[in-house]
């Protein structure tokens, strides 16, 4: 890697490292391409070089933080011997470290959503477009599906044991809704 390279890395780094620190203290609107430099220890100019505004950072952010999430038909489908390539959604969002902050931004899922993580590039918009849903219905189930996991993730507060249990009545849940829109496509009963 090149001294530009190593840079550009270092001062983005920085820039997101701060972002995070002032998301724990107040809301993405409430932050100033200035606090960020500041706090990064950058010029405005070198932040403009690599961010439009601090709005940018974050999708930056949610974009590292998600880019491990495995597919979810692999989440699901896969035996308990072997392990989905990548994290779950959920165990992601549950266990979000120094993450939290961004995950706790009231944009984050729709952040996640817009970046096609949620559905074009998502398994579950490729097997119900396949099955001939349409790219506008198959969106909408992958956002509803991922909003349940996130909202469900965010709000049940219970030990990883527990958690365990509940994913796979949520994932049962899941396949089901999946294998009744499959179905009803090949003309079996919904």
């Amino acid at each position: 890697m090149g001294n530009k390279a190593q840079y550009t890395t270092r001062t983005e780094g920085a820039v997101k490292e701060a972002l995070l620190t002032l998301l724990a203290e107040k809301p993405l609107a409430d932050i100033t391409v200035s606090e960020l430099a500041r706090l990064a220890h950058v010029s405005r100019s070198t932040f403009y070089e690599h961010y439009g505004n601090p709005a940018d950072v974050y999708d930056a952010v949610v974009s590292d933080f998600t880019g491990g999430v495995s597919p979810l038909v692999s989440q699901i489908t896969c035996p308990d011997e072997l392990q989905p390539r990548g994290r779950t959604f959920c165990s992601l969002i549950r266990d979000a470290g120094e993450f939290a902050p961004a995950v706790r931004e009231s944009r984050f899922l729709d952040t996640f959503l817009a970046s096609g993580k949620g559905s074009e590039q998502h398994d579950l918009f490729e097997l119900l477009t396949n099955a001939g849903y349409s790219q506008h219905e198959a969106e909408a189930v992958c956002a509803f599906q991922m909003s349940g996991c996130f909202a469900a993730a965010r709000t049940i507060h219970v030990e990883d044991d527990e958690w365990a249990e509940i994913k796979t009545v949520i994932d049962r849940f899941i396949l089901g809704g999946i294998a009744a829109c499959l179905a009803s496509r090949r003309g079996g009963p919904a």
